[in-house]
């Protein structure tokens, strides 16, 4: 097996990229105060023989999991949300890399499903518990809690099959040059819309933890190439003014980057000017030639973005800006929310949900 990576890294900061034939990828993660983050690194893994791959992302819950679940000596202390997060990201990358060895075809079948993944994950998070007991009570404890959004996806022919999965609230996307950004998922929440949800911040109703059961929802689908997988922790989309912003964003650095790597570093600077948290973000670009022929894919779509649903911060407060958020939403939301599983099915015990029978 043969994974491809790249990485750069700076103060609290990192960004990494790859580009080979017919496929470029980037990851960025911040931290909100250097050395406190509780987002995982970016997990980024490609299978050249077999042209599977996986993205992935994983926020540690660091309300439910502040007790200190790791100490070593004169070292430094490390919360169960920071624990757990790092777990799953283990986790799902030693599941992929199994799955795959397995099938030998990368296909992706039973032995690649959420369920294995649950228990494998389960499995490596148990040891992990800490030994002394957390001095937070109540329902809102969890021990080493995180979140996590994850794409297995596939190229076959024209098409790319892909795996969606994922609990709580970070999010995967499906990035097209038409239709702009389309979620993948649904954030683990009782309230369902993108827009509340940035205005209330509710809390999550299940996520990957070690204390007790937890689901990990899987949606199976295809899209036709070229286009772009990405996954991002709230900390990306969590601190805009509309889901429209953080396709903005997105969209921006790209077409102000000269390669990619230089996206990665424009994404990494942007989100730190206006998030409130960690943030990380993978992002998986197949069938494009080369960093170009990305970019200008998107040239018209990142105008149509910037004309219709873009205000500066200086906007927000002013008289007509509520007006204007609600109106540009509901013309957003339709495309925005064409691919998002159905509320039962992100609702209901170990989930899943196909579209025409693509993995």
């Amino acid at each position: 097996m043969r994974i491809a990576s790249m990485a750069e890294a700076g103060n609290g900061r990192a960004s990494w990229y790859h580009q080979c034939a017919s496929l470029l990828s980037i990851g960025v993660w911040t931290e909100r105060v250097q050395g406190k983050g509780e987002d995982a690194e970016p997990l980024l893994v490609h299978h050249v023989p077999t042209g599977e791959g996986l993205a992935a992302v994983f926020d540690g819950a660091g309300g439910a999991g502040a007790s200190i679940a790791h100490e070593l000596p004169g070292g430094p202390r490390r919360s169960g949300a920071w624990v757990g997060a790092r777990v799953a990201r283990s986790a799902t990358e030693s599941w992929f890399r199994a799955t795959v060895a397995g099938r030998g075809s990368g296909s992706g079948g039973p032995a690649g499903d959420a369920a294995t993944l649950s228990r494998h994950m389960t499995r490596l998070l148990a040891p992990m518990r800490p030994d002394r007991p957390s001095r937070l009570v109540g329902g809102v404890r969890r021990e080493l809690p995180t979140t996590m959004a994850a794409v297995r996806y596939r190229r076959a022919g024209s098409r790319v099959g892909c795996r969606v999965l994922w609990a709580g609230d970070s999010r995967a996307y499906l990035l097209s040059s038409g239709t702009g950004l389309q979620a993948l998922t649904r954030d683990h929440t009782a309230e369902t819309d993108a827009l509340e949800q940035l205005v209330q911040d509710p809390p999550m109703t299940n996520v990957i933890c070690a204390d007790r059961a937890f689901r990990i929802d899987q949606s199976d689908t295809s899209f036709e190439l070229p286009c772009v997988l990405v996954c991002a922790t709230d900390g990306f989309f969590g601190y805009v003014d509309t889901p429209a912003h953080f396709e903005r964003h997105l969209l921006r650095a790209l077409q102000d980057a000269r390669d990619t790597a230089d996206w990665a570093d424009l994404l990494c600077a942007r989100v730190a000017e206006y998030t409130g948290d960690d943030a990380s973000l993978t992002a998986v670009a197949l069938g494009y030639r080369h960093f170009e022929d990305l970019r200008s894919a998107f040239a018209r779509r990142a105008d149509t973005v910037e004309r219709d649903y873009w205000l500066g911060r200086e906007h927000h407060g002013r008289p007509g800006f509520d007006e204007w958020r609600h109106r540009t939403w509901l013309a957003y939301r339709p495309d925005y929310e064409r691919r998002m599983p159905p509320v039962a099915v992100a609702g209901s015990e170990g989930s899943s949900s196909q579209e025409g029978g693509t993995w």
